[in-house]
């Protein structure tokens, strides 16, 4: 058995990386590497993160509608965040300061809805991952919104920190489900702010996504929280960019090594298999688990087991 424990799909078209990675593509990877059930969280870059004055808007270089493919030498970058604001959730681009939206719950609803009635038919193989917002104000009540209408449509959480542009260190949740958390080395998006959030909410599993950043302190802290847990997906992906992406690059000399160095300071049971499509995809993530050299029973925990006892158990 294989479980695709951290993956991306779009619901509709107003994405605006990786705009064409929708339930289609994702059924055809799964069925083409032999992959038995994934957890898919909507793709992060939804329309409603995109300032209408960021040069996306209107650049005709990007390729895949993605703009880490394109390299104007002019380009104007908007970064959006959400902010809380008179008991509601602001969508602010932090750059040039318009608000893109106010509401007083979670502006990702509708996409997770969406999420979970498109997947319906599919749900022995497809159980989605619930991105929120990190807002305080709508978030407890967000999940609890969930957890009473979807009670069995869905597996977990996801919370992306970077995309948010809000730290998770200081949230603590009530809710009966897992959590996976973007992590980067980035501030806001820091390994250790997750770290910090599992140990802030000892009740609930936590899943670091990305290996943790490589970031060895926080490796060492897994090792020893019951509660949390890494994937190492992307690996290619993180390998490629390793000079930025990872703690300890000059450590890491084939996407093998970034599940190298997590068993390191790991037990194998705390590691799950994902591939971050469609920023990763399945062939490639697959092969790198097939070449480590370890026992077969560490990869069955690391492809399936662990996120069945994580996520479906």
């Amino acid at each position: 058995m294989i479980i695709n424990s951290h993956v991306h799909v779009n619901t509709n078209n107003n994405y605006f990386f990786y705009h064409d990675y929708g339930l289609i593509p994702l059924l055809q990877e799964m069925q083409e590497n032999n992959i038995d059930i994934a957890f898919p969280a909507i793709n992060p870059k939804v329309g409603i993160f995109r300032c209408p004055n960021d040069c996306s808007m209107h650049c005709g270089k990007q390729v895949n509608n993605n703009l880490n493919n394109c390299h104007c030498k002019h380009s104007n970058r908007h970064r959006v965040g959400i902010l809380e604001e008179n008991a509601s959730l602001v969508i602010r681009c932090k750059t040039c300061g318009k608000t893109l939206l106010t509401s007083t719950v979670d502006a990702l609803r509708d996409y997770n809805i969406a999420l979970i009635q498109m997947t319906r038919p599919y749900r022995k193989k497809i159980k989605p991952l619930l991105y929120i917002a990190l807002c305080k104000t709508t978030i407890q009540a967000e999940i609890d919104f969930f957890e009473k209408n979807f009670p069995h449509e869905f597996v977990g959480f996801k919370l992306h920190p970077w995309n948010d542009q809000v730290s998770v260190a200081d949230f603590k949740l009530h809710t009966t489900k897992p959590i996976l958390i973007h992590t980067g080395v980035r501030d806001l998006e820091s390994a250790k702010n997750a770290a910090i959030f599992a140990k802030n909410n000892p009740d609930l599993k936590v899943v670091i996504a990305h290996a943790a950043a490589l970031d060895e302190e926080v490796l060492k802290e897994v090792a020893q929280l019951d509660n949390a847990y890494i994937d190492c997906c992307p690996s290619c992906f993180l390998y490629a960019s390793k000079s930025t992406s990872l703690f300890s690059p000059q450590d890491i000399l084939t996407p093998e090594d970034i599940y190298y160095k997590a068993l390191d300071f790991l037990p194998s049971n705390k590691i799950l298999f994902g591939t971050d499509s469609p920023w990763g995809n399945s062939k490639q993530e697959l092969a790198v688990v097939s070449r480590l050299q370890v026992p077969a029973d560490v990869k069955e925990e690391i492809l399936y087991q662990n996120a069945t006892k994580i996520y479906l158990q």
